[in-house]
């Protein structure tokens, strides 16, 4: 999934796994060339969950929007600021910037 996610991304786009000491992460961070921040967690559950290292990692990140890639049709939202997107409605999203 992640390297669908970056080669679907804009040219320009700076990617990274974002990881500290105390266990706080995140799976991918895309800086896109607008200076757009995405913190993106992959996962292959139908129901996924926000989780204290992915909480904590973008206390520390700041980005513009927190996502969660899965195998599901239809996007829906995990709490206020973090929505659950379809990876291949992902890839579309991406490649359309």
């Amino acid at each position: 999934m992640i390297e669908n996610l970056i080669a679907a991304a804009p040219d320009g786009t700076e990617a990274c796994f974002y990881r500290t000491s105390g266990g706080a992460e995140v799976d991918l961070f895309l800086v896109l060339p607008g200076g757009e921040r995405w913190a993106i967690e992959i996962k292959r559950t139908l129901r996924p969950k926000t989780g204290r290292g992915f909480v904590s990692a973008c206390e520390d990140l700041q980005p513009t929007r927190r996502l969660f890639a899965f195998p599901g049709d239809e996007a829906f939202p995990i709490t206020a600021d973090t929505r659950a997107v379809p990876i291949a409605a992902l890839m579309a999203e991406l490649a359309g910037i």
